[in-house]
């Protein structure tokens, strides 16, 4: 049960991320390779499952490192995967190679998560 809880704390979080608080600038900015700005939206997620983390510690006791390593593992992760999807997709919203690649972009994000969670609950 604890997994599923996890997993969705961590959709709430991705969609708080990805489609509330992201801005233009940092769409854009995130295919430029060390560009602050697009290095400050994977900080946003850093941030975001931290705290997510903290929370579901109170009912799953998280060692420190653990929690640390999961939301830097998080935020690498993150920030290549939107990095290559930007730098080298389709930019044109007209076309079905820019929602397939969008598609792929959300497929290999949640495939984060899911290895997030079965190793957070394998501790």
């Amino acid at each position: 049960m604890e997994i599923l809880a996890l997993f969705t704390l961590l959709q709430i979080k991705h969609y708080y991320a990805d489609f509330v608080i992201q801005t233009y600038e940092q769409t854009v900015r995130k295919g430029i390779y060390r560009d602050w700005v697009g290095i400050s939206h994977s900080l946003d997620h850093l941030s975001a499952t931290l705290f997510i983390l903290i929370i579901f510690n109170f009912f799953v006791p998280l060692s420190v490192l653990a929690i640390l390593s999961i939301a830097l593992f998080e935020f690498v992760c993150h920030y290549h995967i939107d990095w290559f999807k930007v730098h080298y997709g389709c930019k044109d919203m007209t076309r079905g190679l820019f929602w397939n690649q969008f598609g792929l972009d959300q497929l290999a994000h949640q495939l984060t998560y899911i290895l997030m969670a079965w190793y957070l609950l394998l501790l």
